[in-house]
């Protein structure tokens, strides 16, 4: 009897034995199954329900209003109608870069140091002082030339008397696109050091011819008088560049086919403030719905009036407005464009983070 038990005993071990070792095989590619579904699930719902970032951190405190030019009662009348792609206003995020700009201080040489990039420009002469920060040069030569420079910043503008000169209406004489801009560029550059965000930029090119005691937007390269070069700031992070007339670069010129050299450029204009592009924060932007409805109302700033009363708005971005005046920050802008040319703006910060906000701007 006691070798019968002993058996039993030994024939159930052996079964509960192997029951065990099957469940817990089960159990341990269950487990390895399931952890391998929960890893991917968990990862899955990171991906697609990441944290909030954090809120932004406005570290320049309350920027100062952007100081648009002042608009006029055609612009304030315009009516307007949305006709994107969509049928909707496109979407934005919450937040967007501010830049600081270094602003010019005076120097104990900037006399010296105008007078040299003057000398850089073909004007040798003495200057006039206008007042405490622009000196005037003249030169008659090959036809008279005036240049006037900010001492402090050394922006400048030249002008001459090429409209009254009809010998320099010449289209045979006029280089190609690329050629106005790269010669435009490299005259600017042998007085006054390019920045790389203007230094990189290709340049957009127009025909003129003279209508008038004026000039007018020329149907081909053939039929042109005169090439218009805008050189503006590159992109940051995709967003354009826009100044007050939504059209005129940073640097702007009119390049003559009558002349030749540096004296081709008969007209110019540089406009540059540096970007400290590595001194910026995150502010919170107000609502695109909010900026339409300011610039229906309003109040927004019409860089470009366009050909009609009725601005008819196809395209909507976030840019940067860049004032030929120095500003303290690089701001960003929502920017409407529509038919017959129009540009609108409306500042893109939310109000509540701007000094002096109008408060009938809608929040």
């Amino acid at each position: 009897m006691e070798t019968e038990n002993t058996g039993a005993n030994l024939t159930q071990m052996a079964y509960y034995g192997r029951q065990t070792i099957k469940f817990g095989a089960i159990a341990i590619v269950v487990m390895i199954v399931g952890r391998t579904f929960l890893t991917a699930a968990v990862n899955y719902w990171t991906a697609t329900h990441p944290p909030a970032p954090p809120a932004p951190t406005a570290m320049f405190g309350p920027l100062p209003a952007i100081n648009f030019p002042a608009r006029t009662n055609d612009q304030k009348s315009l009516t307007y109608q949305l006709e994107t792609a969509t049928g909707y206003l496109p979407p934005f995020g919450d937040r967007a870069k501010v830049f600081l700009m270094q602003k010019s201080a005076p120097s104990l040489l900037a006399d010296q140091q105008v007078k040299q990039v003057a000398s850089q420009y073909g004007f040798v002469f003495t200057p006039t002082q206008l007042n405490d920060r622009t000196y005037r040069w003249t030169k008659t030569q090959p036809i008279t030339f005036n240049l006037e420079m900010d001492i402090q910043n050394k922006n400048f503008t030249m002008t001459s008397n090429y409209l009254s000169r009809p010998e320099l209406f010449n289209s045979s004489g006029l280089p190609t696109d690329t050629q106005a801009a790269e010669q435009v560029k490299t005259f600017v550059g042998s007085g006054v050091t390019l920045s790389p965000d203007v230094a990189t930029m290709s340049g957009i090119t127009k025909y003129l011819k003279v209508s008038g005691s004026g000039l007018a937007e020329a149907n081909s390269f053939s039929d042109a008088d005169f090439i218009q070069v805008d050189v503006f700031r590159a992109p940051i992070e995709d967003k354009q560049i826009y100044t007050a007339d939504g059209s005129t670069g940073l640097i702007h010129a009119i390049v003559s086919g009558g002349l030749s050299g540096n004296n081709a450029i008969v007209d110019l204009a540089y406009h540059y403030h540096p970007v400290l592009y590595d001194t910026f924060d995150n502010y919170p932007l107000r609502s695109v719905t909010s900026a339409w409805q300011i610039l229906q109302g309003g109040e927004g700033f019409v860089a470009n009036k366009g050909t009609s009363d009725t601005a008819v708005v196809r395209n909507v971005y976030l840019g940067y407005y860049d004032d030929f005046n120095e500003q303290d920050y690089l701001q960003p802008i929502y920017v409407f464009l529509g038919d017959g040319g129009f540009v609108g703006y409306v500042p893109a910060i939310d109000p509540k983070l701007i000094q002096q906000a109008q408060t009938s701007s809608t929040q």
